[in-house]
């Protein structure tokens, strides 16, 4: 369950904030680069959410943690085929399913309904690019207080979003220029 508030104009907001797991608290950025969680981590956080670590799950979540771009599972199969040469995309689809469900990962659903997945669960805002598809991160400042609110007047929050939609500077300089 979570909030889903929908403004339609000129300029869509779709406002979703993702409320943190608590596992991976000690896991939270604290830097501008994504630090990889050690094993350890990894382990307990898998643990905690009633999930087996093997070493596809592992490879996979090493993966999307690592990176920035909010990737499909085809992306995501692609870059962990060289190091598993027997999984499947069908694998990386159960594995993701598995870690959406138990809050290791977010699915970010893009204005034609693909699912991307973030690896980055802190309270966050994404900005998504409606001519090239590009997902970009943004920091959301402290909501806890509109949570408060909103818990308060139509009851609890478990998961909040915000995702902006429009046009990233590169593409409309090349708009311009064309």
């Amino acid at each position: 369950m979570g909030i889903r508030v929908e403004v339609l104009g000129k300029n869509k907001v779709v406002y979703f904030f993702h409320w943190p797991h608590p596992i991976l608290e000690s896991m939270k950025k604290t830097t501008p680069t994504r630090a990889r969680p050690t094993k350890t981590k990894i382990r307990a956080a898998f643990h905690a959410a009633g999930l087996r670590l093997t070493r596809q799950r592992l490879t996979i979540y090493r993966e999307l943690t690592g990176r920035y771009d909010h990737p499909d599972v085809d992306m995501l199969f692609r870059a962990v085929q060289p190091k598993l040469r027997k999984i499947s995309v069908f694998t990386v689809y159960r594995t993701m399913n598995a870690l959406e469900e138990a809050g290791l990962v977010w699915r970010v659903t893009t204005w034609k309904g693909h699912a991307r997945y973030d690896g980055h669960v802190v309270a966050h805002a994404h900005f998504l690019c409606e001519r090239c598809g590009k997902i970009m991160d943004i920091e959301a400042g402290d909501v806890s207080a509109l949570c408060k609110r909103v818990s308060g007047e139509h009851g609890q929050v478990q998961r909040v979003d915000l995702m902006f939609y429009g046009e990233e500077a590169d593409c409309a300089a090349e708009q311009g220029a064309s």
